[in-house]
């Protein structure tokens, strides 16, 4: 999940330097526009420096001020021309270097923004703001142990520069320094109370140190200081949706969209949300918006993805987990998820070879062996299969799906007693793991235990209602017992919710047979070989019900297609 960043830029507001020898109305018109600015009137404070620099065009401070209003207005490049300007005009300027830094740093020029910061450090050595400065375009130019070192001396030099502490506060986060984060958020919210970013941000760090009360503590000051603080809302969304409460987190991803309707993580973080509670088309939607607010997003195509996924639309799934792997050639995750895909599309050679690939990018991904452990379980690999569950379980020993189709792959290979053995630790691990309950309850039966298994089948069927599976193997189990009635009524539920499941009409056709019901059972015997041609036991044992009502003609046929099929 993508984090929300917030980052203060730090304007220096240039002062006067009349004199009473040049107190002129050059002087009057720039120190009015000063007044303007400071007053949030940016036209007017533009109009005056304008009149100033006609008076006056050697006026070098007109125009660093002028620069730093239309800087203000959103007019970086007529604040780089102003700044400039005022360089020409006195090269020794170290606030008007400064002040075109700043411009080129949200013009994202931070080479260009860099090389400003030092002349003005260089022509002002104790320049605290400027050190402050250098430091953020560090950051952004993805050197964070240059940017500390900056805030470092901003700090030293400025003892009180609150926004320093916060943003030296935001490069250890991204350093992953949590703790030390926070320490420097502290500080800057206690120099200045009223500083909503460095709330934000500290509740980001508190929200991936797992202190989610605290981080919708702060995200909540920083909301109630600064209500159009969409970053805010976002991060607070994500405090949220880590307690589990979907709906308040889609909420907050809500306002901090009508907000900053260009906030492209709040519509993929919204998008994680609606996901979680089933909405796929919505999150699809959501994910579809944010990347193309940012094409280069990998996480959002890989989280769009999996979407797709469960929503059965595998060719999609895997269409953006290429793009999520071409943007991101390390992402171990979208290897692993488009392994999903096309173990689920039959593609079991490609599903291996990319949870392969997810392994080699991160060795501790326990998820990546487990379903490797599947994809070679589906390719009859068995012992590969219960290799890689192994491994699964050594890196997570709480995996009960790890335990569980370890369990499965030593059913097949007739090692009953140790599939029992995983059943029974993947349920200690999950209560309420229909799937184990119901596989435990095969390996039971097939070691005689009857009783045992239809207790295991009552368990996952109570758990899981609509496993047509479970019901079918607890009325073999019943018919292994002689109860035929009891086994027909688990017959007819079962395929009541899979109408196409073939077995299950073979099965209750030998119920029929053993109770004396020779049409019903040909009846069923019949619709299992409609849906299996190939079920030479169907064919068996249709020929059985037929001698027994005396047509040997048609018994002999069936006995003759299962005596063909058996032999291909």
């Amino acid at each position: 999940m993508n984090r929300a960043i917030k980052v203060i830029l730090f304007m220096v507001m240039l002062l006067t330097m009349a004199t009473l020898a040049c107190r002129d109305r050059a002087v009057d018109y720039n120190n009015r526009g000063l007044a303007k600015f400071n007053k949030g009137d940016l036209d007017g404070a533009i109009t005056d420096y304008n009149k100033a620099i006609e008076l006056k065009p050697d006026f070098a401070i007109a125009y660093g001020n002028r620069g730093l209003a239309q800087f203000n207005k959103g007019d970086l490049d007529g604040a780089i021309t102003d700044c400039t300007k005022a360089i020409e005009l006195k090269p020794h300027f170290a606030i008007a270097y400064d002040n075109r830094g700043l411009a080129e740093l949200n013009n994202g020029d931070f080479e260009d923004a860099i090389t400003d910061y030092n002349k003005a450090i260089k022509l002002k050595p104790d320049f605290a703001i400027a050190y402050g400065n250098r430091g953020l375009a560090k950051y952004k130019n993805g050197d964070l142990d240059g940017a500390i070192t900056d805030y470092n001396k901003a700090i030293e030099l400025k003892p009180d520069f609150a926004i320093a502490y916060g943003n030296r506060g935001l490069a250890k986060f991204n350093k992953g320094d949590l703790d030390g984060a926070i320490t420097d958020y502290n500080k800057a919210i206690e120099l200045k109370p009223d500083l909503a970013i460095a709330y934000g941000n500290r509740g980001l760090a508190k929200n991936d140190k797992g202190d989610l009360v605290g981080a919708i503590t702060d995200c909540t000051k920083a909301i109630e200081l600064d209500p159009n603080d969409a970053k805010a809302y976002g991060n607070r969304g994500l405090a949220k949706y880590n307690k589990g409460n979907l709906d308040g987190a889609i909420t907050d991803y809500n306002k901090a969209i009508e907000l900053k309707p260009d906030f492209a993580n709040a519509y993929g973080n919204r998008g994680v949300a609606k996901n979680d509670k089933g909405d796929l088309d919505g999150a699809i939607t959501d994910y579809t918006k944010a990347i193309g607010l940012d094409p280069n997003d990998a996480k959002t195509y890989s989280n769009r993805g999996f979407a797709k996924y469960n929503k059965g639309d595998f060719e999609g799934a895997i269409t953006d987990y290429n793009k999520a792997t071409e943007l991101k050639p390390d992402f171990a995750i979208a290897y692993d998820n488009r392994g999903l895909a096309k173990n689920d599309k039959g593609d079991l050679d490609g599903a291996i070879t990319d949870y392969t690939k997810a392994i080699e990018l991160d060795p501790n991904e326990a998820k990546a062996y487990s379903n490797r452990g599947v994809a070679k379980f589906n390719k009859g690999n068995l012992d590969g299969a219960i290799t890689d569950y192994n491994k699964a379980i050594g890196l997570d020993p709480n995996d009960a799906e790890a335990y569980s189709n370890r369990g499965f792959a030593k059913y097949n290979k007739g090692n009953l007693d140790g599939a029992i053995t995983d059943y029974n630790k993947a349920i200690e691990l999950k209560p309420d793991f229909a799937i184990a309950y119901g596989n435990r309850g095969l390996a039971k039966n097939d070691k005689g235990d009857l009783d045992g298994a239809i207790t295991d089948y009552n368990k996952a069927i109570g758990l899981d209602p609509n496993d047509a599976e479970a019901q079918s193997n607890r009325g073999l189990a019943k018919y292994n017992k002689g109860d035929f009635e009891g086994a027909i009524t688990d017959y007819n539920k079962a395929i009541e919710l899979k109408p196409d499941f073939a077995i299950a009409y073979e099965n209750r056709g030998l119920a029929k047979f053993n109770k004396g019901d020779l049409d019903g059972a040909i009846t069923d015997y019949n619709k299992a070989i409609e849906l299996d041609p190939n079920d030479a036991e169907a064919y068996s044992n249709r020929g059985a019900a037929k001698q027994a009502k005396g047509d040997s003609v048609g018994a002999n046929t069936d006995n003759k297609k299962a005596t063909e099929l058996n032999g291909k």
